[in-house]
């Protein structure tokens, strides 16, 4: 059971590496290490030796960590995705549709498509394969499938703009993604899709149920069957964070296990109808299989996400289990689905949907493993009213238990700690499993027969109660509480903490207490830089606010730091200067020293004569203009940070303390890895 854990500690291993390792020697060092170890536990195996389980555990827990380790590098160099490294404008590309987004803008109606196949007018060596471009509704014709020629301008993928967020060219990379543009010229149809693929079949899907339910509740539909969320509008899903309940909008274990089990019991009791079945066959095993291709086509309407291939693995695993008349529920089982899963998708280990639903099946497996029996025997041993009872009991546990399994993730990653998850779970959960799932099974299979309206009607009712409990529990005291990103070591900790509490049989499972407790010191860990620097926008905190050097631009970045401090108040700087406070030096920040206060530009000579007067009675630069040029006689280049630095580089980050200042870049803190885009080499300024 802890293979697939030595698997992903070797593929996280992998992709923090600040370089990229050559596949070569990879799999040189795989090869001696595997002979090596597979000899050992073949001598452990057949010689007496004290501690022989222990020493084989390690043996094998080192295996497993090579293993991920190498298969993530394989998995890497398989894709060797294109990235674009320099911005084209006015570019002619044609590409077939693979899918088609319908984001909810506040001005207009653009939709994001996707072009698979990308074709260019003019040759050139590594440009991208698939490109993802925003496009004006009235601009694009065609379906997925079909093959358009567009005119686009495309962008290079953005640089991650914080060192502990989210990686925009990394998810890219993986995703097959190599440049994200805008379409600025009608998209000429040039052939329509002569067969229905699968894409072309999951937006009809959605936007049946779009045209079927309107509003909101038509946009929960459409991703509660095909997986697009791309619809719904920003505070529903925020409702739905702070309530707690966000992964119902996420096709997971929850939504596949209910259609495995609403698709079982109809099978089953149908066939219970006819004595002739019943007496000469399994019926119970004849439904187990139905509900595994059930299940799976399923899977592909919904897009193939993580956690609807680790639910359809774990429910395909099940329903082999009533086949085999085995114990279909069973951590080995959870090992076995997360083993294929990393073997097949290595950078599913980056991905928190697939974290956050392992977490909480490996929680719930180890709670009911031990408690499950003694539930079930007091439910069968009592009148009535046990029953009812013993289910409602296994709702709030199974409730508290997953929140709990998940907090850490959740903090960690969308900075947010709500209180009011257990509520919002014990009103959402039945919600979806007695009314709302089975009515989105009937309304989707209703269109097989001609589409029965009053099932869209009723579906629309129970999702109208669905999003009124959100934004109800949403706006409770405790909702919501904003918490800055903790230490790496606090994930880590209570990762290595939960599964050793999990995993484990034995009493010494409790040791995992230990380090989870421990981890809380590095919620508090302050650890995040004080200067934050782009091309676009200079930011530094002061106490509990970020004060920013520019609100028309950089809004973006300035958001994604605001949350990564946990910081709600932003503020404008009075000045276009300000010197930051340090007991080392006195830094200087200027903000686009090309216009002046009140936004006019400035001349040549009036940008120099502005700049330089700063550069002499100051050890420590920063702006985000072109500075060195004016100050680099003044002051040593080491000590200014401008805009030529930050073209090359990325972004730079600045830790203030009592007697030193750290300096970070972008560029040397990601390394140079085969996802990182190689930015056009530019050229200092003249002098």
């Amino acid at each position: 059971m802890w293979w697939p854990v030595g698997m992903g500690a070797g593929i996280a291993t992998y992709f923090t590496l600040p370089f990229e390792p050559h596949l070569i020697s990879v799999l040189f060092i795989f090869l001696c290490i595997s002979v090596s170890l597979i000899w050992n536990l073949y001598y452990f195996r057949h010689a007496s030796f004290q501690n022989e389980t222990s020493i084989r555990f390690f043996l094998y827990g080192f295996l497993s960590i090579i293993i991920g380790f190498t298969v993530a590098k394989i998995r890497t160099d398989t894709l060797s995705t294109p990235m674009l490294g320099h911005q084209l404008n006015d570019v002619f590309i044609t590409g077939t549709i693979k899918d088609i987004e319908h984001p909810p803008y506040k001005k207009g109606n653009k939709r994001r498509i996707l072009l698979g196949d990308v074709s260019y007018e003019e040759k050139q060596k590594g440009l991208p394969h698939t490109v993802r471009l925003n496009i004006a509704d009235h601009l694009i014709e065609g379906k997925p499938g079909d093959l358009v020629r567009c005119k686009a301008d495309l962008l290079p993928i953005s640089f991650p703009l914080s060192l502990f967020g989210y990686d925009f060219q990394q998810q890219a990379y993986f995703a097959g993604i190599g440049a994200v543009g805008r379409g600025k010229k009608a998209c000429e149809l040039v052939e329509i899709a002569q067969s229905t693929p699968l894409s072309r079949l999951r937006y009809q899907l959605t936007q049946t149920l779009r045209k079927e339910i309107p509003g909101v509740n038509g946009q929960i539909a459409a991703a509660l069957v095909t997986g697009d969320r791309s619809g719904i509008p920003k505070e529903v899903r925020q409702n739905f964070i702070d309530a707690g309940i966000a992964h119902i909008l996420a096709i997971s274990g929850l939504h596949i296990s209910l259609v495995a089990g609403l698709i079982f019991l109809i099978v089953r009791r149908g066939f219970a109808l006819i004595p002739f079945f019943v007496e000469r066959f399994f019926v119970k095993k004849w439904a187990a299989i139905v509900s595994i291709f059930a299940t799976s086509g399923y899977l592909a309407i919904s897009g193939f996400g993580f956690p609807a291939q680790r639910a359809f693995f774990m429910t395909a695993l099940v329903m082999v289990g009533i086949c085999l008349d085995r114990n279909p529920i069973s951590m080995r089982s959870l090992s076995i689905a997360a083993t294929f899963i990393l073997l097949l998708f290595p950078e599913s280990i980056l991905s928190i949907s697939f974290q956050l639903s392992f977490a909480a099946v490996i929680a719930l497996i180890a709670t009911y493993e031990g408690g499950w029996t003694f539930l079930k025997n007091w439910i069968a041993g009592g009148h009535w009213y046990r029953k009812y009872l013993g289910h409602s009991i296994g709702i709030v546990l199974t409730t508290v238990v997953a929140t709990l399994a998940t907090t850490p993730l959740v903090i960690y990653t969308f900075n947010r700690f709500t209180l009011q998850a257990i509520a919002g779970n014990l009103l959402a959960i039945p919600l979806m499993s007695l009314l709302i799932m089975p009515t989105v099974l009937l309304a989707v299979l209703s269109l097989v027969f001609g589409k029965f309206i009053w099932i869209f009607k009723i579906l629309d009712l129970w999702l109208s109660l669905l999003v009124f409990a959100a934004e109800k529990i949403a706006h409770w005291p405790g909702a919501a509480i904003l918490v800055a990103t903790p230490h790496y070591l606090f994930i880590v900790l209570t990762t290595f903490g939960g599964l050793w509490l999990c995993l484990w049989k034995e009493k010494w499972r409790w040791l995992g207490l230990v380090p989870i407790c421990f981890s809380g010191f590095f919620i508090f860990y302050d650890h995040h830089p004080h200067i934050y620097i782009t091309d676009e926008v200079i930011a530094y905190r002061s106490g509990k606010t970020l004060n920013l050097s520019s609100v028309k631009r950089g809004t973006f970045a300035s958001d994604i730091w605001a949350k990564e401090l946990g910081l709600t108040e932003i503020k404008l700087w009075n000045s276009q200067v300000i010197y930051y406070p340090s007991d080392v030096s006195k830094i200087t920040l200027i903000s686009n020293p090309y216009l002046d206060e009140k936004g006019q530009k400035r001349s040549y000579e009036e940008t120099d004569a502005y700049v330089s007067q700063y550069c002499s009675h100051n050890p420590r630069l920063i702006s985000n203009g072109y500075v060195w040029r004016v100050c680099r006689d003044k002051i040593a280049p080491s000590s200014i940070i401008d805009r030529f630095q930050l073209s090359r580089r990325g972004g730079h980050y600045l830790w203030v303390y009592p007697n030193a200042i750290k300096v970070v870049n972008a560029a040397e803190y990601f390394g140079k890895r085969p996802w990182r885009v190689r930015v056009k080499k530019i050229k200092k300024p003249k002098l």
